[in-house]
């Protein structure tokens, strides 16, 4: 075989694993493959360069960015890709600048869900993010800042169209549409949302974390979100907003501009 089409060939055996195991270490690819270490390296490092492979800020990990419907069963959301791209420098820029980590969220139609997180570039030690993660549009702050940045007439249909899901739905969070409204009313004014405690009996996730978030967009087009979390213990919500939002607005302002650089309707 020629070494052309050998590395052809271990570069899709690469993504293929990557597609059928999802998040996987150096190591880890070594063992499911076979491959040398020097070799998955240097086809990873290919594989990044050309925005085929990421390696996720959060837990280090490598995922592929291309689908393979057959393999995974799963479709990325659209706009991922540019969405990490513009995100995760700015992110890592506002932790830096604040101390405290951020997550990045992607709206999805059910849901919203973490594709990256500055949780271990922060000083501080907060629980770990979980890549991939879903919450709720109504109990998170990512998902209320989203449905906030959007129009009256969207929110009731989201509303209407996840009303009777007790997982992801707002009954979960004990919200009638008139309720939510001013909710939502109350984020525009104040230009943040703050996540919301679950009404039912299974444990929330980051319990003793706070969060704050503000929409991300793209040509005006609400795509996800991202939050800056603290513990509990350190302030309640309006002390740190008054602190950090400033930086956290800036920087999403600052990848909302990176966004519409690259954007267009086949994008989203």
């Amino acid at each position: 075989m020629l070494k052309e089409n050998r590395s052809l060939d271990r570069g899709i055996e690469i993504l293929e694993t990557l597609a059928r195991e999802g998040a996987m270490s150096l190591a880890d690819l070594h063992r499911a493959t076979g491959l040398p270490k020097s070799t998955i390296r240097r086809l990873l490092q290919t594989l990044i360069q050309r925005k085929i492979v990421r390696r996720s800020l959060a837990d280090q990990l490598y995922r592929t960015l291309l689908v393979f419907p057959d393999i995974s069963g799963e479709v990325m959301p659209k706009g991922m890709l540019q969405m990490a791209d513009a995100a995760i420098p700015r992110a890592l820029a506002l932790t830096q600048q604040i101390g405290w980590p951020s997550d990045i969220h992607i709206r999805e139609a059910r849901s919203m869900r973490i594709i990256d997180s500055t949780r271990q570039a922060s000083n501080f030690h907060v629980e770990q993010g979980q890549i991939n993660r879903q919450v709720s549009h109504f109990g998170s702050a990512t998902g209320l800042a989203c449905l906030a940045a959007m129009g009256d007439g969207e929110i009731a249909a989201i509303y209407e169209a996840l009303k009777t899901d007790r997982h992801w739905g707002p009954v979960r969070f004990g919200l009638d549409l008139a309720t939510l409204m001013q909710r939502i009313a109350q984020i525009r004014a104040q230009g943040y949302a703050e996540r919301l405690p679950a009404h039912l009996s299974d444990r929330e996730w980051d319990t003793d974390l706070r969060a704050i978030a503000v929409p991300i967009k793209a040509r005006g087009q609400v795509l996800g979100g991202i939050s800056v979390l603290w513990l509990r213990t350190y302030k309640p919500v309006q002390g740190f907003a008054a602190l950090h939002l400033e930086a956290l607005q800036q920087a999403a302002r600052d990848i909302n501009a990176a966004l519409d650089l690259v954007w267009d309707d086949t994008t989203g």
